[in-house]
């Protein structure tokens, strides 16, 4: 890409599957990040420093405005943590992205290269996954973009109704974001256009920084997923040529041992895989789950508030994005959870256990056993599954609930 300068130490390129890490590199681009590359992992230090900075002059406004009416007004001091709340969380990602960048970049490399040995048979599994894996950060971008759009837009399509009705469009023009600003941002049309300006560089860092992020974790998810059902391929591959062999070869499970035994090593270098990606993202999870909780419960209390339609629109599409992204994560460690049992049932199903040789049955133990317990994606204190997933928004009703008895106080 014309905005992305070729590293020193670029990978391959993997040719074979459309789309291959597109949405995570043109998002990591937006922000001057190259996430496959040791050696200039930063590559553009305006666009990676200067829209957080921005997010980050915001977010103390908006934080004093939640205070002002917590007290006073639900509503208000909800319209300015929604926002608040994923400016904190992108903020977030962002660090822990920094902080583990050499191991998440190491990881990146791993999988791209991993990726590059698969055979014709093993591409199919693997092009479907990614392929999964470009519709859903397509759609989650999309659903970010079209929430970035409205917050844009929102203030002067409320104050174009206002000023139609007689109202006045300046006075009823606001803030994108509602917040206590260091100044008044409305003295003239120049410090709003500033304000705004400002504004627009922030939720560019907010959108890009958490696509990047979070569609990262769909890839990596998507990547080992697909290692899993290689060995699946692999173990039946192997069960299927001792069949055909086991007439012509008088020991013929001496060919399936050493299958057997390659298998085995494949099988410990996906756990190995999966291992890495949980400690590279368990601290973020963390994170993510705990606002989570509180964002929905901001959100879905504004619905009962009858807010203008533009705002409701916005407050869905926000929404609709922190559902998404709450599903990425959770449909991300049910998968890998999932994928990593299902080999026990492969070896069941692939061999038949009555003809096997002893020392076959033996080797076949050790990847059966293992296969017993699931790659969990722990986030310190939870496991990111569709259990959490339903956990989260429960407990968000319970939030909301609570805000809506005290605002009736």
């Amino acid at each position: 890409m014309w905005f992305w300068p070729k590293a020193l130490d670029a990978l391959p390129p993997q040719d074979r599957v459309q789309r291959y890490f597109f949405v995570q590199r043109t998002c990591f681009a937006a922000i001057g990040i190259d996430p496959t590359s040791i050696r200039s992992t930063i590559f553009n230090r305006f666009l990676a420093w200067i829209p957080m900075f921005c997010m980050l002059i915001i977010i103390g406004p908006m934080g004093l405005y939640a205070l002002k009416y917590i007290q006073t007004d639900l509503d208000q001091m909800a319209s300015a943590l929604a926002p608040m709340w994923q400016a904190i969380l992108s903020i977030v990602k962002f660090f822990l992205f920094m902080w583990n960048r050499k191991k998440i970049v190491r990881l990146v490399r791993e999988v791209w290269m991993w990726s590059l040995e698969v055979n014709e048979k093993e591409l199919v599994l693997l092009a479907d996954e990614i392929r999964y894996d470009v519709y859903l950060s397509m759609l989650y971008a999309s659903s970010c973009c079209c929430s970035a759009v409205l917050a844009t837009l929102s203030p002067f399509i409320v104050a174009l109704v206002y000023g139609w009705k007689g109202y006045g469009f300046w006075d009823s023009l606001e803030e994108p974001f509602k917040g206590v600003y260091f100044v008044n941002d409305k003295k003239t049309i120049w410090s709003y256009t500033f304000w705004y300006i400002w504004t627009l560089f922030a939720i560019h860092y907010v959108v890009n920084g958490t696509v990047a992020i979070d569609s990262l974790f769909s890839w990596f998810m998507r990547n080992i997923s697909a290692q899993f059902q290689i060995l699946n391929l692999r173990f039946q591959l192997a069960s299927d040529n001792h069949n055909l062999k086991e007439g012509d070869n008088n020991q013929p499970h001496e060919d399936l041992n050493k299958s057997i035994i390659e298998c085995i090593k494949y099988h410990q270098r996906i756990i190995e895989l999966a291992e890495k990606f949980n400690d590279v993202y368990k601290h973020l999870v963390f994170v993510k789950f705990l606002v989570s909780c509180i964002q929905l419960a901001c959100l879905t209390f504004q619905f009962q508030q009858g807010n203008s339609i533009v705002t409701q629109m916005f407050n869905f599409s926000f929404f609709i994005t922190a559902t998404i992204q709450l599903m990425i994560y959770c449909h991300g460690g049910q998968r890998i959870k999932d994928m990593s049992l299902s080999v026990s049932t492969s070896l069941w199903e692939h061999f038949n256990w009555h003809n096997l040789h002893p020392k076959s049955q033996k080797l076949l133990l050790l990847p059966l056993q293992r296969s017993q317990m699931p790659c969990n994606l722990i986030g310190i204190f939870f496991v990111a599954d569709f259990n959490l997933f339903v956990w989260v928004f429960r407990t968000a009703a319970s939030f909301m609930t609570m805000m809506l008895t005290v605002d009736k106080k």
